[in-house]
């Protein structure tokens, strides 16, 4: 038990080209099909589910995790989640991942935790700020500068959850 932390980036695939569409003079008769659309689609083994009326996917995969990272939890509870502390899902946009990345870096190199206040919680960790304080900030840093690296950041969409 305890507090686990979770980021998850979200990309949708679209299953037509529209650009072929127009090339086969409008008509759609499948030839505009991503392959990417049809690998994941059948990779999933969801070929019997999708019909003509389903025109993409949505891929999530988890980006970023944090253990008891208190700290960085309550930044999302209140910078994200306005306060709810309820383990649900919530998006997180590219602008809030920066600035938490840029406050981390501030906090780390000035070693002020005045604004990433460590939360106390049901099986949170503790709430010294000690080496493990600054060590889920130092990882906090390395998964965000990851994340805001990526060529594809400004196409994912991102959620947060925490379940304690």
């Amino acid at each position: 038990m305890g507090l686990d932390m979770y980021l998850e980036a979200r990309k949708n695939i679209q299953k037509i080209d529209w650009s072929k569409v127009k090339e086969a003079g409008d008509m759609y008769n499948g030839v505009a099909t991503t392959p990417e659309y049809i690998s994941l689609v059948e990779s999933a083994g969801l070929s019997h589910v999708v019909n003509s009326d389903v025109h993409g996917v949505t891929v999530s995969v988890h980006v970023a995790y944090w253990r008891k990272a208190n700290q960085i939890h309550s930044w999302f509870v209140e910078n994200v989640q306005n306060g709810e502390d309820d383990c649900k899902e919530y998006f997180v946009s590219n602008e809030q991942l920066q600035n938490l990345l840029e406050i981390c870096k501030d906090s780390y190199a000035r070693k002020d935790p005045g604004v990433l206040m460590p939360k106390s919680g049901f099986f949170f960790g503790s709430t010294d700020i000690d080496e493990w304080y600054w060590e889920s900030i130092k990882n906090t840093i390395e998964q965000l500068e990851r994340i805001v690296a990526l060529p594809e950041f400004d196409d994912l969409s991102f959620y947060y959850q925490s379940s304690w």
